[in-house]
Order: C-alpha cells, then structure tokens, then sequence
C-alpha cells in the first residue's frame, strides 16, 4: 500500500513538473504581451532527508525521508498571488492553500489555509531552522505535537489582515498582522460556534533587530464539548549577514492546563557557507507539576550551493524528574526549490 502510494505521489509530481514546464516555454513563445508568464505556476518544494542515532529508543536508528512537500505558487494579478503547498510523509496532507490581496504596504489581506500568526520560530520553515529540532515550547504549544492533540504544524482555516507601518527606506519599523481562524487546524472546517483570534506585532527599532509580541484566544472540541486554547509569546531577534540571535517566551492555556517555556539561539556564519549554532530551551508543561524538561542542542549549517542545507546536531534532553538523559544525533539534508 505505502509503495503505491509512493508510486502514486512521484508520478503527480512528474506530471507536475512536466505541464508547468510546458506552460512556461509556451507563454514564452506566444511573446512579452502584457506579462502574460505571470498566470504560469511557479513549482516548489522540499525533500528532507535524515540519519538519526537516539541512544533512547533504540529502534530509532537510520535513514528516514523526514519530508516531503510539493507546491506551487503564481500570480493572478499584479495585486493578486496563491500558494498551495501539500505535504507527503504516510499520507498526503494539505499545508497551504491561499490567496492574498495586496491592496497598498499598509493593508493587505490573506485567505484560506496558512501559518497562524503565534511564535516568530513557529512562523519559520523546517529549511531555515538554526537547529536540527525545533524548540520543545514551540513544539507544543504550536507544532507538530500541540498539547491540544491538533498537530496541525501551526496551521489554521481562516482570515487575516496584515501591513507594515512607519516607513523607513529598506524596512518597516511596526508590522501587523491579525486574523480569525476555525481553530480545527489543516483542512477541517469548524465544528462548534467560536472562532479563534490571533495577532502579532513586529517593531523593529533598526533593520537587524525585531521585538515581537503574539496572543491567540480560541477553543477547540466540538460544540458543548469545547475547550480553553489560549496563547500568547513575547520575542526578540538580531540578525545581520553573519550574527543571528532570536530568543522567546511562549505562554499557553490549553483546557486549563497552563505551560510556559522559552529558548535561545545563537547562529554565526564564517566563510560564507558554514554556520555553527547553539541552542537551548526550557518547557514547563503544567505550572502545577514540578516537572520541567530541558534541552541542548549544538550543531552546524552548510549551505554549499543555493537550495541546498546540510545540518549535523547533538541534542542532549534531561528533566528534572530524574529520568535518565537523552542524547540524540542527527544529520539531514534539506533541498528546497
């Protein structure tokens, strides 16, 4: 079953690849009148591989294809782009899927399934990560293993509206962004009468420098059988061509359960290509147990040539339960296009 639906998935992006190959060598063709390339789709993607060696879980040890996505993004109109994005591990899932209006710098708005507007690191893709693993508070309280059980990689069904303010030459000084979403995660539509509320502010002082702050009200369960989920961070960020620096706190209720963590990193390039990183984070999953676990990663970038990021990272995990440590080690390879 799994090798057919392999099968399957390679000749959809076969196909893919051929019919926007084909669409774009004929608008070229047909002359320059009125930019007509702007209506072909433009193909994206990722292909992440892994080796991963977990000294807890023994059966955890090898190569694994950690990702697979496949896209496609274009313009409608000069005012008017899409993206849609879907993504294949065991089965296939629905990422992206929107259209934004770009009516003027300080108001634009955005449709359909996209990122929620909670957590700067969350708001990043797997290819631009400064470590092998995201942060264990972003992990939970908005990814791939959210304590609401969505597990919906911080995406959402809704409406947003979004600008920057206060000019200056090559950023904007305060950036905004706001909207409401079913609060079921990907591709489910509501099944109760609430909706979510989520907003982020960026201000950035200087070009290199961000301070953010994000909250997101909502519920999730169906109707009669709906609970609390609540969010909300405070960030800030540096960086420039060679220093990175990005630090948050992250807040949640979820059912009444409150949890708070926080995390640091720090990324250096030196020749241009290569970037040691090193990152750590706290997590505090209930403030009524004691229990809290912590995390270190240390790590490498290389990026040889464009579309291409080698990473190599150790992670060591302890809590403070006396659970024997974890020591995790980790290669991938991430091509993006």
């Amino acid at each position: 079953m799994r090798r057919r639906n392999m099968m399957k998935f390679a000749k959809i992006l076969l196909i893919t690849i051929l019919l926007s190959t084909t669409a774009a060598r004929a608008a070229e063709n047909t002359g320059k009148q009125e930019n007509k390339t702007d209506l072909v789709p433009r193909v994206t993607g990722m292909v992440n591989l892994r080796y991963v060696y977990d000294e807890q879980n023994k059966n955890h040890h090898g190569f694994e294809v950690r990702r697979i996505r496949l896209g496609a993004m274009g313009n409608l109109h000069k005012n008017v782009d899409y993206k849609m994005q879907a993504e294949y591990i065991d089965h296939v899932r629905l990422l992206d899927a929107y259209v934004r209006w770009k009516i003027m710098p300080e108001l634009n708005v955005q449709a359909g399934q996209f990122k929620v507007q909670y957590s700067m690191e969350g708001l990043d893709g797997p290819a631009n990560w400064l470590t092998v693993e995201l942060p264990v508070a972003v992990n939970k309280l908005n990814g791939y293993s959210d304590l609401s059980g969505l597990g919906c990689n911080g995406r959402d069904i809704g409406l947003m509206l979004y600008g920057g303010l206060i000019h200056k030459e090559l950023f904007d000084v305060l950036t905004y962004r706001v909207g409401v979403f079913n609060g079921n995660g990907n591709n489910l539509k509501d099944d109760n009468r609430k909706k979510d509320f989520a907003g982020m502010l960026w201000v950035s002082p200087v070009r290199q420098m961000s301070l953010t702050g994000s909250y997101y009200y909502g519920t999730y369960g169906p109707r009669g059988d709906s609970h609390t989920h609540n969010r909300a961070s405070a960030g800030v960020q540096w960086k420039d061509r060679k220093l990175h620096i990005r630090s948050e706190y992250l807040w949640g209720n979820t059912r009444g359960m409150h949890s708070h963590g926080t995390y640091a990193q720090v990324a250096y390039t030196i020749h241009r290509i290569i970037q040691p990183s090193i990152g750590y984070d706290y997590f505090r999953q209930d403030e009524r147990d004691e229990a809290h676990r912590h995390t270190l990663q240390i790590g490498v970038n290389v990026s040889p040539i464009d579309h291409l990021r080698l990473q190599a990272g150790y992670v060591h995990a302890f809590s403070n339960t006396g659970r024997k440590h974890n020591n995790l080690a980790e290669m991938q390879c991430v091509v993006s296009f």
